[in-house]
Formats: structure tokens, sequence, C-alpha cells
């Protein structure tokens, strides 16, 4: 199994390497390689997902949870490849996209099954190295939010090597399976710190997430549907999880820091999300809102929690790449994602919207759809965690995590109104559906979301609850959900009913005037009031103003001290020998206490 492995991250990076190398005169060569090579993984991750056990201290781990980890980076390579396959088709830098795209693949897969902590390092080193690329290709405009990507991604791997040392000098080892240490001194908090600010960063939690919603302008749609959307969500939240069930034993105090990053990280992505006019960067702040309940879902220190945010991981990377191929289908014929220029496209491309719609509801957690389980388990574990520790914050994490939902719902009715269902816009081209290869990834994953509601008890009993081997008192299933189905069957019987009769039609009238065919209510006006309301207007200033954005914060402290360094080096010689001389008294004072 081992060899399989190496075999697959090899190939990877080797295809990616010939797709650089073919000459552009060859034509669709590329583009089977990336497809062939995709369907080799996923189907190499289906062989592998029934295998299990590795030989302890071994280079390479495959557990229950790398299992999981790498079976949705292989569904979501192969889908995204064939979206590209007419997404890309015309573009000059597709050669450069598949070979990125592949080279993910490929330190996607070492890092999820890497054992040893520098080889897990040097993988997730260079995931940040392809997602700077793939970002970059967004054009011109598309190099600054690169840069950022890159410094806050980057500069958090500096505090994963930190942490790796500072584990090695409390162990004496580089092997994940030999490491299990207690949060009791300074030094163990400053490796447990120094590698969550990776694992949040590369998940798009705050306060590391900024980098998410300033790329959903500029890169592809292929891009985000791939990283933010999917891989990186699987990648931060598997390791989060590493380090919360295998490298450290957690304490009230830790659990509870992941319980406030959650929540904090739920209701504030969800508040921007609601007051967004770009579809994509309203859909980034919503995989920065989802990585909150997956959080949250660790953070609650019991295993139906644990695994509810588990679930959640996978959950929310199928529908949230859904909902990004799904708008990118609509960018690829409207020409735009801005809200105020869309409208009326559900009748025009009815698959499309079809897709969008169950994956909408999925992410708001509506019954029997995937979403909703996954947040009933966080919320189950939530209960549990207040029956064992009882205290008033429990309250405070249940609630916002039901605010989240609920304003997730809100803002994609905002979404469907304005795209598929409003008043028809003029466009500069005709408006059909997209091709086969665009319309196939957000079919099937929408169908997943159907497919792993229904059957969400066997995948959770039997994926999933191995993580924790243990028994478990799970309960949805039964009388609360055949109570869900009829209560949807009885819902659709009334609808049909209501449609039937016959209703006698009226003009439409606002405030007592007549509302004219030519007037349209837009959906960047809905939730208007909110930004406008005086303690939220402040906030959305300030945030506006990218004054909670680390990045910014991190870049104006450098210059501070940038500044203050620029008046020591003013070119005088006396100056500098004066520093020289200062730093031998302080070395000779040290010795001299030594």
């Amino acid at each position: 199994m081992e060899s399989l492995i190496i075999n697959l991250i090899v190939w990877c990076f080797i295809a990616g390497v010939l797709i650089r190398i073919i000459p552009d005169k060859v034509k669709f060569v590329k583009e089977a390689i990336a497809l062939i090579t995709t369907f080799i993984l996923f189907i190499s991750g289906i062989f592998l997902f029934g295998k299990r056990g590795y030989v302890p201290g071994g280079w390479f781990i495959y557990d229950n949870l790398s299992m999981i980890a790498f079976l949705g980076i292989t569904i979501f390579g192969l889908l995204i490849t064939i979206y590209s396959l007419s997404y890309m088709k015309n573009r000059e830098f597709k050669n450069k996209y598949y070979t990125y795209i592949l080279w993910t693949l490929s330190c996607g897969t070492g890092a999820v099954f890497s054992n040893h902590l520098i080889l897990f390092a040097v993988f997730w080193g260079f995931l940040g190295a392809t997602l700077y690329l793939l970002v970059n290709l967004g054009g011109e405009d598309a190099s600054l939010p690169a840069k950022k990507t890159f410094i806050i991604v980057g500069g958090t791997d500096s505090f994963l090597l930190l942490g790796i040392g500072i584990l090695w000098a409390l162990t004496g080892t580089f092997f994940i399976d030999e490491i299990h240490i207690m949060l009791k001194t300074g030094i163990a908090f400053a490796a447990f710190f120094c590698l969550l600010s990776a694992s949040l960063a590369k998940a798009g939690a705050m306060p590391f997430h900024t980098w998410i919603p300033e790329i959903s302008e500029t890169a592809p749609v292929s891009v985000l549907a791939f990283l933010p959307a999917s891989l990186d969500k699987l990648l931060g939240i598997y390791f989060l999880a590493r380090i919360c069930l295998n490298l450290f034993n957690f304490h009230y105090g830790m659990w509870f820091l992941l319980r406030f990053i959650g929540a904090f990280t739920i209701v504030a992505a969800v508040m921007m999300a609601l007051v967004q006019h770009n579809v994509k960067k309203l859909l980034s702040y919503h995989a920065v809102s989802q990585v909150g309940y997956m959080v949250l879902g660790i953070g609650s220190g019991n295993p139906i929690g644990i695994i509810g945010g588990l679930f959640h991981m996978i959950n929310n990377a199928i529908y949230k790449c859904a909902l990004f191929l799904g708008i990118g289908a609509v960018e690829e014929k409207a020409k735009t994602t801005e809200l105020k220029n869309l409208g009326g496209i559900g009748k025009l491309m009815p698959i499309t919207f079809s897709a969008f719609l169950i994956s909408s509801l999925a992410i708001s957690g509506v019954p029997p759809l995937n979403g909703f389980f996954s947040k009933w388990m966080i919320y189950q574990g939530l209960f549990e965690g207040a029956k064992s520790d009882p205290n008033f914050s429990w309250a405070l994490w249940i609630i916002a995590a039901m605010i989240g939902s609920a304003l997730t719902l809100a803002s994609f009715l905002k979404v469907i109104h304005s795209v598929f269902l409003g008043k028809k816009k003029e466009y500069k081209e005709e408006i059909k559906e997209v091709s086969f290869s665009m319309v196939f990834p957000p079919v099937m994953l929408s169908i997943l979301c159907i497919i792993i509601g229904f059957g969400y008890r066997g995948f959770v009993s039997r994926f999933l609850f191995r993580i924790i081997p243990g028994s478990y008192n799970f309960t949805i299933l039964g009388s609360s959900t055949i109570l869900i189905l009829i209560a949807l069957l009885i819902g659709l019987i009334s609808f049909a009913i209501v449609s039937s009769i016959k209703v006698r039609i009226v003009p439409n009238f606002i405030g007592g005037e007549e509302v004219k065919e030519e007037m349209d209510m837009s959906g960047t006006e809905f939730y208007r009031t909110i930004e406008e309301m005086g303690f939220f207007k402040k906030v959305y200033e300030l945030a506006k103003n990218k004054i909670f954005d680390i990045y910014e914060i991190g870049k104006g402290i450098v210059f501070y001290f940038g500044k203050i360094f620029r008046y020591l080096h003013s070119g005088v010689l006396l100056t500098y020998l004066s520093w020289i001389m200062f730093g031998l008294i302080v070395l000779l004072f040290i010795f001299m206490k030594m």
C-alpha cells in the first residue's frame, strides 16, 4: 500500500510536468493526460478506502481519517478536471492550469498520508505554492490577491515549521503516531498555537480568512471550487483533527477556544455574506462561515460533535464546490456575477438552476439534505457537552450555530431570486445551458447531497465512527425523519392543490402605487436595512476599510517598525560603529553572566 501511495504522488507530479513540456500544437493530449490521471487517482481512492491498518512508525499513515480525506481529494480532482474541459477550452493559461491542478493533487495526497511531520511540512508548503500559482492565473488583477494569499498561508506555514521543531524538542520524534503530549507547559502551548494557525489559515477560519474573499473576484471559478471551497477545507480540517485527536491531549480551555473561534467565524462571516452584491464574493464568505461549524463541532470535545464536524467537512466540500461550479456556468454565459446585472436565468439554464437550488438548500441545513444532518450532529455534540459541563457558554454556541443557518438561508434566497427567478435582464449573448462537461459535476454533487442526506446513518456509522472508536447514542433517523418527510409531502400536495385553483390577477402595488412592468426589485436591495443599522453600519464600514484584516494589521506593524529602523540606517559610519560597540557590550555582559 505504501508503494501505491508513493506511485500516485510521483505520477501526479510527472503528469503535470508532461503537460507543461508537450507542445501546444498537440491537441487534446494535455486534457487527456489530466483526465486520465485524475481518474486513476479516483479509482485508487476507492480501492484504498476499504483498506485499513499501517505499520506504526512508518513514513505514511493510512487510517480512517486519512482515507476519507484522500477519497474527497480524488473526487473533487476528477470533477474539477471534467468541468475544466469546457471551462478552460479557450484560455491561454490552460496548460499551466492543468499542471498546477495535478501538482496540487500530488501534494494533497502526500499531506493526508504523511506520518512524518517533516514530510508533511514539505507537502503542506508546496500546497501553498500551488495555491499561489493557481490564484495568479486570474490575470494582472490577480497578482495582489495572490500575494496576499501567499503571505497569509506562507506565514502560517512558518509557524507550522516552528511548531514541528518544538514538538521534536519535547518528544524527540517527528512521527505523528508517536506524539501525544499534555498541554501543561508554555512551550507545549506555543507548539499548539503554531500548528493551529496553519490549519485555520488553510481551512479559511477567522482571523486567517481574508485571502478567500480577496481572491474570489479574480481567480478562475474552477480554482475557487477546487481550493477554498473543497480541497483546502479538507486539508485544513484534516490537520485540525490530527492536532486534536493525535498530537495533543486537550484541556477545557483549548476546547473553549476552538468553540469560540468556530462560533465567531459562523456569525461574522455569514453577516458579511448577507450584504454582498457579487455572487462569488458572497459564496466565498459562506466558505469561511461553514468552516466555523467544523471548528465548533471539533471544539465540542465529544465524539458526536467531533464526528459531526468531520461530516460537515465532507458535506460542505460537496455543496460548496457545486455552488461555485454552478455560478461559474452562469458567468460563462452571462459574463458577470454581479447581482444587479443578473436575473431570469432559471428558465434559460434549468439544469444548472436545479443543481444550484439543491446545493443552496443543503448548505442552509434544510432537511432531508446532507447539510442538515451534519449540523444536527454538531448541535447534538454541543448539547452533550452542556450536559457534562453545564454553563451559559454552551447556549451561546448553539444560538450562534442556529443564527448562522438562518442567515445562510436568507442570503441564498437573495441569490436565487436575483440570479435565477428575478426579471430577465438584457445579456450580450444568448443564455442557454452550458456544455455537458460543465453541467455534469454540479449535478453529480447535488445528487450526492440528496444521497448522503437520505443515507447519512449508514455513511456516518460505517466510515466516520471508526475515526473515534466507541459506542455512541446518535439518534436522528426514525420518527423525526419520517415526520419531516411527511411534512414535505404535505407541503408539496398543498402547493399542487393551491396552484390548481384559479385566482384573479391584479396589478402589483407598493405603498399604494402601481408597480409598472419595467420596474424591477433587485436582489441587491435585500437586507440593506441591516447594513444601514447603527451598530452594524459602523462594523460594516470598518470591515470594508479592512480594519479587521490580519494581513493589513500585519502589514501596518511591519511598515511601522520599518520606518523606525530606517532612521537607524542613516548612512553615517559613526552611527553604525556605535551600534556595533553597543552589541559587543551586550554580548560581553551575557557571557559574563554565564
